[in-house]
C-alpha cells in the first residue's frame, strides 16, 4: 500500500514492519519540519508514524535515546518500531489535553493536575546528557530573535526600542540560569499532552534538557492562552501543588513568574516568526493571550517594569497579518 504524501523509503518500512495491507493518512504537522501520519494496520489497529526528513535525522536520535530515559518516569506513547529516518508508535489519538480544556473545562482543569504529576515524574527521569543544559547565553539568544521578528519585523518598533531592551533581556536571562536545575521538557504544554481513555500521554520530548525548576510548569500553565480558562486562582494553586509534588524550594512562585516572562517573551518571537518565515498565520492568534502574560508577570515582578515601555504590547490581528504577509512575499 501507498498514500500520495508518504515518501517511497517509509512505504517499504511500513510493508516490512506490518505486512502488505495498510494505509497512511497524512496529519498536519507542527513548527518543524517533520511529517506526521497515522497508518491504519492490517489488524485494525491504527499507528502513529514520525518521518524525519533528511536534515533533521539527528532529531530522530535524539528522539530515540530521550524515550529510553523517559519511558520508565513518565506515560508516553510506546515506540514500535524505528529506523534512521522514521518512527512507528503506539497511537494515543488526537484529542490533546488543550483541546480538552476547551470542550470541556472543567475536567480540562481537573486532569492539568494530573499534567502536574506527568511533570513531577518526567522530572526524575536520567538523559541530562543528550542535549545540552539551558544557559544565560542561550536564554539570551531566545529573546533576541523576539527582538527580531517581534519587535522589529512584525510590530515595526524600530531598533531604538529593541537596543533598550537588551540590559533588561540580559538580567532576565541571567536570572531564570540561576534558578535550580531540573531535567525540562522544553515545550511542556496541553498540545504536547495527548488524552486517551483518561489517561495523559507526553509526546514531543526530544529537545529535553537541565533547565530551571519551573520552565515546564510556566509552559503548562500559560501558554496558548491556557491562563484565560484555569483563572487565576486554579493557576496558583497549581503552583503550590507543583511545590509539593516535585518537593521545589522556597520561593517557587517567584521562579515561577520569572521562568513565565522569559517565555513569554521568547515564544513571543516564535509566534512572529512562524508566519513570515512560514506563513502560518494562525501562530499570531497566540500572541494576545502571551501577551496578557507578560502583563502579569510584570505585575507579580516589578523589577521588570520598564519592559512595559519598551516591548510593544498592543497588537492589532489585522495589522499584523498584513504586514506579516508582505514580509513573507519578499
Amino acid at each position: 500500500m501507498s498514500s500520495p504524501s508518504l515518501p517511497s523509503e517509509v512505504a517499504t518500512l511500513l510493508t516490512e514492519w506490518l505486512g502488505g495491507q495498510w494505509n497512511a493518512e497524512a496529519l498536519p504537522g507542527d513548527a518543524s519540519v517533520r511529517a506526521y501520519f497515522r497508518i491504519f494496520g492490517p489488524d485494525r489497529r491504527s499507528y502513529m508514524l514520525a518521518y524525519y526528513p533528511e536534515e533533521v535525522r539527528g532529531q530522530l536520535r535524539r528522539f530515540l535515546a530521550a524515550y529510553a530515559a523517559v519511558s520508565p518516569h513518565g506515560r508516553v506513547p510506546d515506540v514500535l518500531q524505528h529506523s534512521d529516518s522514521a518512527v512507528l508508535q503506539f497511537d494515543v489519538g488526537d484529542m490533546t489535553l488543550f483541546d480538552l480544556l476547551h470542550r470541556e473545562p472543567e475536567k480540562g482543569v481537573r486532569l492539568y493536575r494530573d499534567a502536574i504529576d506527568l511533570l513531577a515524574g518526567f522530572q526524575r527521569a536520567p538523559g541530562h546528557e543528550i542535549n545540552p543544559p539551558f544557559t544565560a547565553g542561550f536564554f539570551l539568544s531566545e529573546l533576541d530573535m523576539t527582538r527580531e521578528y517581534y519587535v522589529e519585523k512584525l510590530m515595526d518598533a524600530g531598533e531604538g526600542a529593541s537596543t533598550r531592551l537588551d540590559p533588561l533581556f540580559r538580567k532576565i536571562a541571567e536570572n531564570v540560569a540561576r534558578h535550580p536545575l531540573v531535567l525540562c521538557h522544553r515545550d511542556f504544554h496541553g498540545q504536547n499532552i495527548h488524552v486517551s481513555n483518561d489517561l495523559l500521554y507526553l509526546i514531543d520530548y526530544q529537545d529535553l534538557r537541565l533547565g530551571p525548576d519551573t520552565y515546564d510548569l510556566a509552559s503548562l500553565l500559560r501558554d496558548r492562552g491556557v491562563g484565560r480558562i484555569i483563572g487565576e486562582a486554579t493557576e496558583l494553586a497549581l503552583v503550590d501543588y507543583y511545590a509539593t509534588r516535585a518537593g521545589a524550594t522556597f520561593g517557587a512562585r517567584a521562579r515561577y513568574f520569572e521562568t513565565l516572562l522569559q517565555r513569554s517573551i521568547k515564544i513571543l518571537g516564535t509566534f512572529a516568526k512562524q508566519p513570515i518565515v512560514r506563513g502560518r498565520m494562525h501562530y499570531l492568534e497566540f500572541i494576545p493571550p502571551t501577551l496578557e502574560s507578560v502583563r502579569r508577570c510584570l505585575e507579580e515582578l516589578p523589577e521588570y517594569a520598564a519592559i512595559s515601555d519598551l516591548l510593544p504590547m498592543n497588537f492589532s490581528m489585522d495589522n499584523a497579518r498584513s504586514r506579516a504577509q508582505r514580509m513573507k512575499e519578499t
